[in-house]
């Protein structure tokens, strides 16, 4: 995973910044109204087990029962009758390997998802492509009844699998539009995929009020999460992050010198543009002073440009 540019991540919250300055919006835009969801229609299951290899026969309509209760308790889905309004799909793709040797056995399993809803574009449409693998030791009973232990075994291995990759699933959308709280609890965690999407979601989703967290994170140990919440700030337009990063990164680092020029001149104000002129006129790296210098004037230009369009 690239630790630099991810979606939402600097690039992409320069690039929400400059969109935003390119259409003249220096307005904040109005609340989104609430996120439709799809009615959830056909899950079809799909053995894909190499030919040749030891195929476990699946019980296919407990499974397919099993997981429409997961996705209608994962709150992704609507649970209105059937009518109008966009349908999503599932496709569930099985493969399966079973290791015996003695009295011990081992259940193997990958199980993918592709949920597609239909239209693509409708408001609230879920769409995903998952995969997950994974094993599962049993004890081979004496005196008969091993087709019915691995059968069990598998059933719970497979709706286990998908279980996780419907929950991450689910979780990452109530980041997106579920309550604030969820968001605040995902950031406090201890690390993570769910943490960065929430700091992701703290930009998109315009939440002001946990800036200060953001702020502290921007000297975490672990670059993914510092460059997730720095894209942020961008987002929120928070130019305290100038102060903080003018404060924590050493101008030696030209790994991050790199990273930070534009997005402290995207963040603007006075503090910036003197930091930036400090680099342009006295670091020892030409490319870092031509960088800071550039990323100065684009600053100015942008500021005299929002001047001028106020005094209109």
């Amino acid at each position: 995973m690239p630790s630099a540019l991810r979606r939402s991540g600097i690039a992409g919250a320069i690039g929400l910044v400059c969109a935003a300055h390119a259409a003249g919006c220096h307005r904040k835009a109005p609340s989104a109204p609430p996120i439709s969801k799809p009615r959830l229609g056909e899950i079809v299951l799909r053995d894909v087990t190499p030919a040749g290899g030891d195929r476990q026969p699946l019980d296919t309509a407990f499974l397919e029962h099993a997981l429409r209760e997961h996705l209608l308790g994962s709150a992704l889905f609507s649970f209105a009758d059937a009518g109008a309004g966009p349908v999503a799909d599932l496709r569930v793709q099985i493969a399966t390997e079973v290791v015996e040797v003695g009295a011990k056995g081992q259940a193997r399993a990958r199980v993918g998802l592709r949920l597609e809803t239909r239209p693509d574009d409708a408001p609230g449409a879920v769409s995903f492509e998952l995969a997950g693998a994974g094993s599962e030791p049993y004890e081979i009973p004496r005196g008969g009844g091993a087709p019915a232990v691995r059968a069990a075994v598998f059933r719970g291995l497979v709706l286990r699998l998908a279980g996780d990759l419907i929950e991450d699933q689910a979780a990452r959308r109530r980041l997106a539009d579920g309550p604030v709280a969820g968001v605040e609890a995902a950031l406090q965690a201890d690390g993570g995929p769910l943490r960065e999407e929430a700091i992701r979601a703290v930009g998109e989703r315009r939440l002001t009020a946990e800036a200060p967290l953001l702020l502290k994170l921007l000297g975490d140990p672990d670059e993914a999460t510092r460059d997730a919440a720095l894209g942020a700030l961008i987002a929120l337009g928070d130019r305290r992050a100038v102060t903080e990063l003018a404060r924590t990164r050493s101008l030696r680092d030209r790994h991050e010198m790199h990273k930070i020029i534009e997005a402290i001149s995207i963040l603007g104000g006075q503090e910036a543009d003197d930091y930036l002129s400090f680099v342009a006129a006295s670091h020892d790296d030409d490319d870092i002073r031509a960088a800071a210098a550039a990323a100065r004037d684009r600053l100015q230009r942008r500021e005299a440009e929002a001047g001028a369009g106020a005094a209109k």
